[in-house]
């Protein structure tokens, strides 16, 4: 059996996990010490603007968690 290298096979996967997990901390950020922190912390991880916008606003614009 062929090993398979995951690191290339799905490169996304660390990001995707990464990017989920500093999303995460910005909005428990936000719930205690404000809406200007968290944004910064989203802006100084290279967050998407479309994706903090989207999660700062509140729950109900979110995407659901799989």
């Amino acid at each position: 059996m062929e090993a398979i290298d995951t690191r290339t096979a799905h490169p996304h996967v660390r990001k995707d996990r990464l990017h989920s997990d500093i999303v995460d901390k910005g909005i428990l950020l936000q719930g205690q010490v404000g809406t200007v922190c968290a944004l910064e912390y989203l802006k100084a991880h290279s967050i998407a603007v479309d994706v903090i916008q989207r999660v700062l606003a509140g729950s109900a614009r979110r995407r659901p968690v799989h």
